[in-house]
């Protein structure tokens, strides 16, 4: 299908019948998010009474952000609506609805709200004090997050987390005995 005849369809979705289906599906298979071309063949589905589309009309609902939209586009008569037009806006409506969101952004702007800083001694949920003492719950400590701290160049943290993990998993005491003498060595080269 050409991008003329692709327009074409979408100003016109009379012109849809039996013979621009398969036309209309590959399409909507070819670009499975272009909700136009899923629309598209939706309508030809409709004007051809296939029996696929109740199940097309599932799929496409997905697709679009207002079923309002899809309902208006499918239930229209044909030549009064096209994929493209909007729904009919209320002015008013729109122009109250913009002056209620000014008057919330001027009010927070007024409040002028801040979020606390946190207590330099506590730090968080994770209970991490002093920026160097670590006072977690064991279900935190983890592999990854002494290499975190590895990577961060807190290498004291990193080898506590290896002491603590050796303790938990005794069974690899020497790989973690290897990795806080790796750490150990790292910290005398720097």
């Amino acid at each position: 299908m050409t991008s003329d005849e692709l327009i074409t369809y979408i100003e016109h979705p009379e012109l849809l019948n039996k013979r621009t289906l398969p036309e209309t599906k590959e399409l909507a298979k070819q670009y499975p998010y272009f909700q136009s071309a899923a629309l598209l063949y939706l309508m030809n589905l409709k004007a051809t009474n296939d029996l696929l589309y109740q199940s097309e009309l599932k799929r496409v609902a997905l697709l679009v952000p207002d079923r309002s939209v899809l309902e208006r586009i499918l239930n229209a008569e044909p030549s009064s609506d096209s994929i493209y037009s909007l729904p009919d806006v209320d002015s008013k409506t729109t122009e109250s609805a913009k002056l209620e969101q000014q008057e919330l952004i001027d009010k927070f702007i007024e409040t002028d709200p801040h979020i606390k800083p946190v207590d330099d001694s506590v730090s968080g949920d994770i209970g991490v004090k002093n920026n160097d003492d670590i006072n977690v719950t064991d279900s935190i400590f983890t592999e990854s997050l002494a290499n975190i701290y590895i990577k961060q160049q807190q290498y004291s943290k990193a080898i506590r987390i290896f002491e603590k993990l050796n303790l938990k998993y005794p069974e690899k005491s020497s790989y973690f005995a290897d990795r806080i003498e790796n750490i150990r060595k790292l910290t005398e080269n720097n």
